[in-house]
This record gives C-alpha cells, structure tokens and sequence, in this order.
C-alpha cells in the first residue's frame, strides 16, 4: 500500500465519502455539480484527486447532498 501523507490521506477520505455518498443517494457527479453550480468537468476532476475544492465548495456539497461538512471527511 502506498505510503500517503496526512494532506493525502485527507483527501482520499473526502474523495471516497463523496462518491459513496452520491452512490447511496443513486446520483452521479454531473447531478451534484448542477446542484452546486460548478461544472460536471471540475466534480470529476475534484473526485480524481486533480482538484483540492474550497471550504465553499465543501459546503455546498455538503448542503447538496443533506450531510455535514465533518460526514464529508469522517472515516467510513
């Protein structure tokens, strides 16, 4: 397993909490971007791991997906 640093690791359990969040929900990035006015090119790209977004985002996407900011980066 690939030693990740604590930034990384972060990242990676946003990034996993997001998409399992949407699968639960049985919807895709392109229908989260809508709900936050980004483009469904920058959630993918954010999903990748190509893009940190901002607390503001964050909270968008929190308040898209009806959980919070702290479920976003809870370990699962």
């Amino acid at each position: 397993m690939e030693n990740k640093d604590g930034f990384e690791q972060t990242i990676e359990i946003l990034k996993d909490n997001i998409n399992r969040i949407l699968n639960k929900k049985d919807q895709s990035p392109r229908w989260l971007s809508l709900k936050i006015g980004k483009n469904a090119w920058y959630i993918t790209r954010m999903l990748e791991g190509k893009y940190n977004p901002s607390l503001e985002v964050l909270c968008k996407i929190a308040e898209a997906l009806r959980v919070s900011v702290e479920d976003l980066f809870s370990k699962k």
